[in-house]
């Protein structure tokens, strides 16, 4: 399903209406609450609100089940305007702050198991709800910090944990552009050293991948300013001093796209050029051919023509003096064209 298409499902209906638009039919609605503190951390499926001195992060993945998912919501008095947003998953990637919580819509990139998809996280006062498309094992790393009693994520606020869960994405997004950087360097080095072995088809689709990372992550940089700057009461200081850190990632991430969009354009360039100069080559060597044919044809049509006395054409070594005189011509126009600089 296309964009246009997703849009057309959305037309005319009024702001806030709750419609599934994805590229995929919806997984199966799975839902776990983990509930932790200082001391302890327990895993319950479905919803479980936190008792008094607890913290919870609701985990849902799978947007099958659309009225579990809006009660889960209503518990925590999340609008219509943002479910909305975690039903269209072809947002792009952005943050809103409202009175009871703040809402982060990002992107997981795709790995060996699944496919890209919209992620939405909420914040609020001792709790974070995040909403996934499918099961993703990119938050494996958080559940074992909480397991095994990492103190800062379990002493921290619920803002800890939300920042936890966005250094996560944006990792994904580093690791990313330096595949797309290695993938760059290789190309320049054929480019330049090896033309032959690659092509135009393929630098083109390097580049969509390029621009796809690029449009992807863009917003990042807007969204954590968004958030140091907020002052928001579900935000605390030592999450915006985190917060920081990640921003100066975004910042070398929007470089560093540029920059690879700015490299692989210019390889493009020099795989044209380069295609030019071996087709400029290779003319040349033909039409050197050609002239150098061009009197040896004319012998030899001069001396097949149908007349009865042709010099030379009686005698027993006229066959080698028109053979010699060939080897001739072609030695001192080769000899010529190798002084003249011409190959």
């Amino acid at each position: 399903m296309n964009h246009e298409k997703s849009h057309k499902k959305k037309e005319g209906i009024p702001a806030g209406s709750l419609v599934y638009v994805g590229e995929r039919q919806p997984q199966k609605t799975v839902v776990e609450t983990h509930l932790y503190n200082e001391m302890s951390y327990s895993v319950q499926t479905g919803l479980v609100l936190p008792a008094e001195g607890q913290r919870c992060w609701v985990q849902i993945r799978g947007l099958e089940d659309m009225q579990q998912i809006v009660s889960i919501a209503k518990q925590f008095s999340i609008s219509n305007l943002s479910l909305e947003d975690v039903f269209s998953t072809n947002q792009r990637l952005k943050v809103d702050f409202y009175d009871s919580y703040i809402a982060v819509t990002l992107r997981v990139l795709e790995d060996q198991s699944t496919p890209e998809q919209q992620l939405s996280l909420f914040v609020g006062k001792d709790w974070v709800l995040s909403v996934a498309e499918q099961s993703t094992p990119l938050f494996q790393q958080l559940k074992a910090q909480l397991e095994t009693g990492q103190t800062k994520l379990k002493k921290g606020s619920s803002s800890m944990l939300f920042h936890a869960m966005i250094d996560r994405v944006v990792d994904q997004y580093l690791v990313r552009a330096d595949e797309l950087e290695i993938k760059t360097e290789q190309l320049e080095q054929l480019v330049v050293g090896k033309s032959i072995q690659t092509d135009a088809t393929t630098i083109h689709q390097h580049k969509i991948q390029i621009l796809k990372h690029r449009r992807l992550t863009s917003p990042l940089k807007d969204i954590l300013s968004s958030l140091i700057r907020s002052e928001s009461e579900f935000v605390d200081k030592t999450t915006i001093f985190l917060l920081k850190d990640i921003h100066d990632h975004a910042s070398w991430l929007s470089e560093e796209c540029d920059m690879l969009r700015e490299t692989v354009s210019g390889l493009m360039e020099v795989y044209l050029s380069s295609l030019d100069t071996r087709m400029n080559a290779i003319m040349k060597i033909l039409t050197i051919i050609s002239t150098i044919f061009i009197p040896l044809t004319f012998l030899s049509g001069l001396y097949g023509m149908n007349f009865e006395y042709i010099p030379f054409s009686s005698a027993w070594w006229g066959f080698y003096a028109i053979l010699l005189i060939c080897i001739f011509i072609i030695s001192s126009m080769a000899l010529y064209f190798r002084r003249k600089k011409w190959w």
